[in-house]
């Protein structure tokens, strides 16, 4: 299954669930998977998805609405599924090896062309946050 389609920005959870530019927060919201909502009420919302299983990967998806339209998608995953995070089992090594294993995902995964008609895609470490990731931007 093809995860992020180059030509619209599409990015597949399976066959029925699918995330764009076009999406509005209900309808992403009424995806049955394990979620979280932070409504930041200035506009934004965003939903945190868990441990979602696409082909043997588990994602971590959080995806960011302006004005009830998708706006940007931030994503990580693991060979295995995780059941907790915190500061006490971070790395800076183990996030640095992400950053590398995302860059990798991502050439293997889109080419090497990062930026579209539809918006860009990147690989991100915030050193402030601690997180590393994959950051899907649309132009809306």
């Amino acid at each position: 299954m093809e995860i992020i389609n180059t030509e619209n920005g599409n990015f597949s959870l399976n066959s029925e669930m699918e995330i764009n530019a076009n999406k509005k927060f209900e309808e992403v919201n009424y995806f049955d998977l394990d979620k979280t909502i932070n409504d930041m009420g200035n506009g934004y919302k965003w939903i945190y998805f868990k441990n979602v299983k696409i082909d043997n990967l588990y994602f971590f998806l959080n995806v960011c609405f302006f004005q009830n339209k998708t706006k940007m998608i931030t994503f990580s995953f693991s060979e295995t599924q995780v059941k907790s995070t915190s500061w006490d089992n971070w790395n800076e090594n183990e996030e640095k090896m992400n950053q590398q294993k995302f860059e990798d995902w991502l050439n293997k995964t889109l080419g090497e062309k990062r930026k579209f008609d539809w918006g860009e895609i990147f690989s991100e470490h915030d050193s402030k946050g601690g997180g590393t990731n994959i950051t899907i931007n649309y132009l809306i």
